[in-house]
């Protein structure tokens, strides 16, 4: 104890806690500036991590300087030892410690250099996410984002009033003649986050970025809007101040002046109409946004109370309709109604005009070419409505026209680079005209904004699981889970069984059960794992526990879900059963092409091979037959470059008894990179060809390439508890939402 008390006294007079104090108040200092200046050049976070390294670093150096050296009107001395009866004078320096002094300079130097590179070399989140897709750098003329505008009042409850504000000045902005207007759903992907104008200019290739604040305090208004350039320079700015009632004069006004500011002609405003209820307007806000993220469910909610508090309002009408048209068949005559309510109301609202022409592509039957002529006309007068552009596209395509729909699909892509829905559509295009790393970079930038939309995850997994690539499918899916944070991570589940390791597949499904107890997905996917063990016995009871008898499927399920359940149950040997559940979703008498899907494809599958087994042999070739007519038209268009397609056509061979097809099929599939290995080996459709050599070489090729990658998912995982990463992000998310 004496001796720690020695230590302590002699470290005071040697003035080491001051040396140490002045280091850590310079330390801070340098980090402060650090924090403030960085991102205004586009540094991220982890150049800043460097700095504090650095900074640990040096703390021992310069304890240990202040314990030989002091620093006073005479330059560097070193530190006199104590002796007794005398005072402790500092000393000359003595040759060593010119030594010592030069050691001391060099490890500065060395950490000082470490921590520069660490800033220099950490690639800008602006450039990782724009020099992979070039086709961004090139920004449209005359080009505009309407960021959301932020919220700075004390109420958090105005944050849908703010996104109403930028998303209205965003629409009329649209109506000016020669104007690039960058979609909602890609302008407003970066809400809350904190990327600063050039990188956002950048991701979205445009010239100018207008963004705002929004303070309400009781009735009165004060709305500021600045607009920037691609470099962030100012342009224009101006403040509003009105009261609450003028809210739609406001947003004109603001649209307005932006408009005159960038393009050369603007459209005059037409008067706004109908204005209305605040409440209904509220819960439009939060449909739309709910809609623009694909949560159809939750839209159709907010909509409808906004049609109920205000069954005037036109745009909550016609908004409804898209919602309602998302969903199953049945709700179509209820989306119809909808756009006719919403056309009543407002003859010449463009977005209920192009709901009228979405609601072809979706209806029953389909009529791609009236929807063609709608959708035409919509753009004819707001070239900017991006969904439009997308549902063209797919009207297009579905009547033969590839090479035009994609031209579509691109041109929408430029006018929101972001938006899901599109983007995984033009990557689908790539991919399938071969340009798969293309289809890749395209997916793997949209990771780089704040909050990648599910189809962007879903689509990417899929080329990824299409290629063979399950290291990576696994990788996503984990980067998925920490990213949405939401519901059931059901790629997650599927990336590990697809690995075979079950027990982790298993695992975090029994985690997806207790969290999401009224959710059938996790039930489903449980027997899928089952049945790909080739545990089949329980089946059918666990499938009438989930949906009661059987006899038919229950109301209201999931069109996917349904496909996967008869699928399940065709295996099982409930044929019955499986029937019932398929019939109504696999049409014989469609027309190759309108249904290409991997769960379309399962169910023709599967109802074909229920009839086989219940003596309906001719339904069954009907079936095979068409399944086979599309494999055919693909493989002519030059489509046929996917290996779980390769698969499928495959196994339309094998169950129409083509054996030597089915297995030259399956070979360039397992070389283009099928490896559902793991969901192969218990399969019956499979089971007439399980003995055959050519079977066997490829199979074990496909199982040896399996195991490594399942060996190096494995060694990944044991360097980090990725479920204790879950836990937080949604504890995060939880708290986001409070």
């Amino acid at each position: 104890m004496q001796a720690v008390i020695r230590l302590f006294r002699e470290a005071r007079r040697r003035k080491v806690f001051r040396t140490g104090a002045l280091y850590v108040v310079g330390a801070w200092l340098v980090l402060q500036v650090a924090n403030v200046v960085f991102p205004g050049f586009d540094i991220p976070d982890a150049a800043i991590r460097g700095l504090v390294w650095a900074a640990v670093a040096g703390f021992p150096v310069a304890l240990a300087f202040g314990w030989l050296f002091e620093i006073g009107p005479g330059g560097i001395r070193r530190t006199a030892p104590v002796t007794a009866g005398e005072a402790a004078l500092p000393q000359p320096l003595a040759r060593r410690d010119y030594l010592i002094l030069a050691a001391f300079a060099a490890i500065a130097a060395v950490l000082i250099y470490r921590a520069a590179a660490e800033v220099r070399e950490t690639p800008s989140d602006g450039a990782a996410a724009v020099e992979p897709a070039k086709e961004n750098t090139a920004r449209l003329e005359n080009s505009i984002a309407v960021l959301p505008f932020t919220n700075i009042s004390n109420d958090p409850d105005n944050e849908y009033f703010c996104d109403g504000i930028s998303e209205e000045i965003l629409d009329r902005l649209s109506r000016a003649a020669g104007l690039n207007v960058i979609g909602r759903t890609s302008s407003f992907a970066f809400k809350g986050s904190d990327y600063g104008i050039e990188r956002i200019s950048a991701l979205l290739g445009v010239r100018y970025v207008l963004q705002g604040s929004v303070r309400k305090s009781g009735d009165q208004l004060r709305v500021s809007a600045q607009l920037l350039d691609a470099g962030g320079v100012q342009v224009w700015s101006e403040s509003f101040d009105r009261q609450l009632r003028n809210i739609f004069e406001i947003q004109s006004e603001i649209a307005g002046a932006v408009a005159n500011t960038v393009a050369s002609q603007v459209v005059p405003e037409t008067d706004v109409g109908h204005e209305p209820d605040l409440g209904a307007y509220q819960h439009y806000l939060t449909g739309r946004t709910l809609l623009h993220g694909r949560d159809s469910y939750r839209a159709r909610e907010e909509l409808q109370r906004a049609v109920a508090i205000d069954p005037q309002f036109a745009e909550a009408h016609a908004e409804l309709a898209i919602a309602q048209a998302l969903d199953e068949i049945p709700a179509m005559d209820r989306a119809r109604a909808s756009v006719q309510r919403a056309l009543q109301l407002k003859p010449r609202l463009l977005r209920a005009r192009a709901a009228e022409g979405f609601l072809l592509m979706n209806g029953d039957p389909r009529d791609p070419a009236g929807a063609e002529r709608i959708l035409r006309e919509v753009l004819d007068q707001d070239p900017n409505m991006s969904d439009a552009l997308n549902w063209l596209s797919g009207a297009v395509q579905e009547q033969g026209r590839d090479d035009e729909a994609r031209a579509i699909t691109e041109r929408a892509a430029l006018i929101d680079p972001l938006h899901p829905s599109i983007v995984a559509n033009l990557a689908g295009a790539l991919y399938e005209a071969g340009e798969v790393d293309g289809a890749i970079r395209l997916l793997e930038r949209q990771l780089e904004q704040p909050r990648p939309g599910f189809m962007v995850y879903g689509t990417l997994s899929g080329i990824y699981q299409a290629s063979g690539r399950l290291v990576e499918v696994n990788a996503l899916a984990k980067r998925e889970a920490l990213s949405l944070a939401t519901g059931p991570d059901f790629t997650l589940v599927l990336s590990y069984a697809l690995l075979g390791d079950y027990a982790s597949a298993e695992a975090w499904n029994a985690r997806a059960l207790r969290e999401f107890p009224d959710s059938p997905g996790p039930r489903i996917m449980a027997i899928g794992m089952q049945t790909a063990q080739g545990r089949y016995e329980n089946v059918g009871r666990q499938m009438r526990e989930l949906f009661g008898n059987l006899r038919a499927p229950p109301a209201g399920i999931d069109e996917n879900l349904q496909l996967i359940s008869g699928a399940l149950l065709a295996r099982a040997g409930e044929f019955g059963a499986a029937i019932a559940f398929l019939e109504p979703r696999v049409d014989p008498g469609s027309p190759a092409g309108t249904y290409t899907d991997d769960f379309w494809r399962n169910g023709l599958h599967a109802l074909a091979w229920a009839y086989r087994h219940t003596g309906a042999d001719d339904k069954a070739a009907r079936l095979l037959a068409s399944a086979a007519r599309l494999c055919d038209d693909e493989r002519a268009a030059g489509r046929l470059r996917d290996g779980l397609k390769l698969h499928k056509c495959a196994e339309t061979e094998l169950l129409l008894r083509h054996t030597d097809r089915a297995l030259a099929e399956f070979e360039r599939a397992v070389a283009i990179g099928w490896r559902d290995y793991n969901h192969r080996q218990n399969d019956p459709y499979w089971a007439a060809v399980q003995d055959r050599p050519a079977y066997r070489v490829l199979i074990e090729k496909v199982k040896a390439d399996i195991d490594r990658q399942r060996a190096e998912v494995q060694r990944i995982d044991a360097r980090e508890d990725f479920a204790a990463k879950v836990d937080a992000a949604r504890a995060a998310s939880a708290r986001a939402e409070r």
